[in-house]
């Protein structure tokens, strides 16, 4: 009896602690609980929190942690489920309108471009619902987008900088084997513009772009996944967009 008793309690604890919000528990992330949500949230309101959050003061060294890494890619998931119900809820309407054979209304448009402005901020709305500041989320987001963008332009320059070793390679031989100074001169100016294109495109980088592009790189499986989903859901839109295109 003791025993049942000590379990009512911690439960109606709980229960308490997650009413008074300290340990509240997270959103459902099922599709019923996010269409609620969408449904009670606008995008009107939603930008309306984000504008009252607290500001971010971002370090001065613009240096991502492990922790900010955790919640972009908690966000992240979060983000892809709404994108994935906002966009079934404009696709419905379309097909609506399709079976019906009728132009959509002024109303049913406006709808239309709610669910789109849903897609667009989702990624909002997940850190929001995540219990994470948005300000800061957009702050990181910012930070992976530009150390991603540094992973491509390194790979990218990886190749350009081989072939532009190449190209020296042959210009060095033709300089040797050039019959006179006006020849050798010519190719020593293209050599030299090719040196300095490679200078400026190394030049592109700073040590927090490095930093955090290193430390994406710890996390190279999970952001892989994420890719992977993300095309799976562009690849079923665009399966539906030309599926209602050949109804037609």
């Amino acid at each position: 009896m003791k025993r049942i008793g000590a379990r009512l309690l911690t439960a109606s604890m709980c229960a308490l602690l997650a009413l008074a919000s300290g340990c509240k528990g997270k959103a459902g992330e099922d599709e019923a609980s996010i269409q609620k949500r969408l449904e009670e949230k606008g995008t009107v309101d939603l930008m309306d929190q984000v504008s009252k959050a607290p500001e971010y003061k971002p370090p001065a060294d613009g240096r991502l942690t492990d922790r900010q890494i955790g919640m972009y890619l908690e966000v992240k998931r979060r983000e892809q489920k709404i994108r994935e119900v906002a966009f079934k809820n404009l696709k419905a309407k379309e097909d609506t309108a399709k079976v019906e054979k009728r132009d959509v209304g002024i109303f049913e448009a406006m709808k239309a471009v709610g669910d789109i402005a849903d897609a667009a901020t989702a990624d909002l709305r997940a850190a929001q619902e995540l219990g994470y500041n948005p300000k800061e989320y957009s702050w990181i987001k910012e930070r992976v987008l530009e150390a991603q963008m540094l992973q491509t332009t390194k790979a990218l320059n990886q190749q350009v900088a081989q072939s532009q070793q190449a190209l020296l390679k042959m210009l060095e031989e033709q300089k040797e084997a050039a019959p006179d100074d006006a020849r050798r001169a010519e190719i020593d100016k293209q050599i030299e513009e090719i040196k300095k294109n490679a200078a400026e495109t190394a030049a592109d980088s700073t040590p927090a772009k490095e930093y955090n592009a290193a430390l994406l790189a710890k996390y190279k499986d999970e952001l892989d996944k994420l890719q992977a989903e993300e095309q799976r859901i562009s690849e079923e839109l665009q399966k539906g967009s030309h599926g209602g295109q050949g109804d037609r």
